[in-house]
């Protein structure tokens, strides 16, 4: 078994990691007046999503067979399909200056 203090330790550099990441991704979004590297920002947004769910849902689901397959489809079909209708709702939040689900609704109806 691991030790508590490692798995502390681990999910601290993972989490530092995390900060990293987006750091980065402001800093190449402030240099170059838009997000280059965006398909990649997408790819490990869809990580994160997918490991979170897998530490804290998809391992008790898939104990009981396929329950597990739609936490990891309907992202990926989310990005897949409907990737021109997340741009433009980006657009639209940032032209709006909202930051969360409700001030974007209410800018948009009200």
């Amino acid at each position: 078994m691991f030790s508590p203090a490692l798995l502390v330790l681990v999910s601290l550099a993972y989490v530092a990691l995390l900060f990293v990441v987006a750091w980065w991704g402001d800093r190449v979004a402030q240099r170059r007046g838009r997000l280059s590297a965006q398909p990649m920002i997408y790819s490990l947004s869809l990580a994160v999503y997918c490991t979170s769910w897998t530490f804290y849902g998809a391992v008790g689901q898939a104990a009981s067979g396929w329950d597990f397959l739609p936490v990891y489809l309907g992202p990926i079909l989310m990005f897949l399909v409907f990737g021109g209708f997340l741009q433009r709702m980006v657009r639209v939040a940032k032209e709006q200056k909202v930051t969360s689900v409700s001030d974007f609704l209410a800018s948009r109806f009200g």
